[in-house]
């Protein structure tokens, strides 16, 4: 019953979608209820609250396990709609790519349509129109209605120059033609009230007029109240425009009862022009009157809203009396207002210098921190370029191709090659993807190998839940730690095995770094080499601190060590997500 009502009353939709949860609270069925309370969510869509959608949907993740695929899939995709509708893009994309991939397990091809379609439009918000395009093609691979998805995205995307007024009525129309072979009631009101504002702005009046009457009607028929006021103002104002006073004034009229008290500020003016335009001077005087009055009113709310406002900074009772009883003091008083509001704007002013020079002096403090981080970016790149380390890589190629290894040698050679432009492009960037820095972590681990000739066997595991491509971490983040394990962990030891891992936990990824070997002797002081060799992790928790001020992303390294398990260190950090 409540899709039945979602296109022609919402308020009994809520009705029957409350019924429904308040019934099923009664039994043990998540899958059952995590179906209500996407009802909920689509309603909650339409009404615009997007903060609320959160909590309604909370239990639907708390129970992933339990609920269907198509369930959880549609979860995440209204979470993420809701994160764009509020405008943050990194939490939408993250609910979107979880989406699609349970829709993709599930085969639904319209949700993965839309899904990569919701991608596509943050994107191009983002103006990032290459990333935006791609995720619109595959929206059109997956689409049930491919040419009408395609003409739409030809036309915002493709062009040149900005869309036209005719190309904008011609793209509406389509719309139209979609929303009444649906017989979807809410979506016809809305396009025929995009439709009337673009005849209006062409002056094709006649036209505005004509979808402004059926926009009228629609809103009447699903009970949008709130809007038929401001619809009924824009007939009255074409009607105006048209010379036809007598209508404008009979529309005017009929607007006002619901209208708001901004919208009959502008309703009485319209009421005014029509008046003297039939002569009835009266009339328009009246009008004015009232218009008057209710400006009044207006100013008179706002500044009860201001003297509120003031209100709430001062706890003191005596002062909240003293703010109240400021509009109603009279002559003899006007002088003691005059030095509390001197007073005030002392407060004031003084408030701003404070604030003022606070900001300078966070914004020396950050250029501090921006020049120390970096110089910590360079002595990482120095470490992460150990002459003595790129001295054996090389030498060990060299011995085979002396000894006539040629496609072994030609193999190092590449790998070293890659490393080397991974390293030095990943220098200038704070954060790059899960593909470069496996690729980085691979190809260095593969050169060691060769120097400590293959003493040591490693594995890199990526787990499915992770988009490589779309997924970033800081830079030069997971180097350091691998060679701690390869220098500290598995060099003095036979079959050493080293393992990184990197998984998705809800908002977070983690990269667990393991290896093998004797453990960390915490009592053991290093020796001045051993000093040299960490010297790459020591600077990466100073970068670390450094990420955690300038771009309030939170990273933990935790690690587990013992003697007979070997250490693993693992690194937790939010998720972020590629913009370019």
């Amino acid at each position: 019953k409540a899709d039945i009502f979602y296109k022609t009353n919402l308020d009994s939709a809520l009705f029957y979608i409350n019924d429904a949860i308040l019934l099923l609270n009664s039994y043990q069925d998540p899958d059952l209820k995590a179906k209500a309370l996407l009802h909920k969510s689509k309603y909650l869509l339409y009404k615009k609250e997007y903060s609320s959608i959160f909590n309604i949907l909370k239990p639907n993740l708390d129970h992933a396990k339990l609920i269907n695929l198509e369930s959880l899939g549609r979860t995440y995709k209204d979470i993420g709609h809701a994160y764009k509708q509020e405008w943050l893009p990194d939490s939408a994309l993250v609910y979107y790519i979880k989406a699609l991939k349970t829709f993709e397990r599930t085969k639904n091809s319209r949700d993965i349509s839309l899904t990569y379609l919701a991608i596509g439009l943050v994107y191009s918000k983002i103006g990032n129109k290459a990333m935006s395009k791609s995720f619109y093609d595959k929206s059109i691979k997956f689409s049930t209605n491919s040419e009408i998805m395609k003409l739409h995205k030809d036309q915002l995307i493709n062009r040149s120059e900005p869309i036209s007024e005719n190309d904008a009525i011609e793209f509406l129309l389509d719309i139209l033609k979609i929303a009444e072979s649906r017989n979807d009631s809410r979506l016809m009101a809305i396009t025929y009230s995009d439709i009337k504002k673009e005849y209006f702005r062409l002056k094709l009046y006649n036209k505005a007029l004509d979808m402004a009457k059926k926009e009228l009607e629609l809103r009447a028929l699903t009970k949008f109240n709130s809007t038929i006021a401001n619809t009924q103002f824009f007939i009255g104002n074409v009607y105006a425009l048209q010379n036809k006073p007598n209508k404008a004034i009979e529309t005017f009229n009929k607007a006002l009862p619901n209208a708001s008290d901004s919208l009959k500020l502008s309703i009485y003016n319209g009421l005014k022009k029509a008046y003297l335009e039939t002569s009835r001077l009266d009339k328009a005087i009246e009008v004015m009157d009232k218009y008057n009055l209710l400006k009044e009113s207006i100013n008179e709310k706002k500044i009860k809203a201001s003297i509120a406002e003031i209100t709430s900074r001062y706890q003191d009772e005596k002062q909240k009396q003293e703010i109240e009883t400021l509009s109603f003091q009279n002559q003899a008083q006007n002088q003691k207002i005059s030095n509390q509001r001197l007073t005030l704007m002392s407060t004031i002013v003084l408030s701003f210098l404070i604030l003022l020079l606070g900001y300078f002096g966070y914004k020396n403090y950050q250029s501090k921190q921006n020049l120390n981080y970096t110089q910590l970016n360079f002595k990482l790149l120095q470490t992460q370029l150990n002459p003595h380390f790129i001295f054996n890589a090389l030498n060990e190629i060299k011995l085979n191709l002396d000894t006539q290894k040629s496609v072994e040698a030609s193999e190092h050679l590449s790998a070293y090659s890659k490393l080397m432009r991974l390293i030095l492009e990943g220098s200038n960037e704070d954060f790059v993807s899960i593909e470069d820095d496996v690729s980085l972590i691979s190809k260095y681990l593969q050169l060691q190998q060769l120097n400590h000739n293959n003493s040591y066997e490693y594995q890199i595991k990526v787990d499915d839940s992770i988009d490589i491509h779309l997924m970033q971490i800081p830079t030069m983040l997971t180097q350091p730690f691998v060679e701690n394990a390869v220098l500290h962990g598995v060099k003095e030891i036979k079959n050493g095995r080293i393992e990184v891992f990197y998984s998705l936990m809800d908002d977070f990824i983690k990269i667990d770094v393991s290896d093998n070997g004797k453990g960390l002797d915490r009592n053991n002081k290093h020796s001045g080499k051993e000093l040299h060799k960490s010297l790459g992790t020591k600077i990466i928790h100073q970068r670390i601190k450094n990420y955690n001020k300038l771009f309030n992303y939170k990273i933990e390294v935790k690690t587990l060590s013992n003697k007979s398990t070997g250490t693993t260190i693992s690194i937790v950090i939010p998720v972020k997500i590629k913009h370019v």
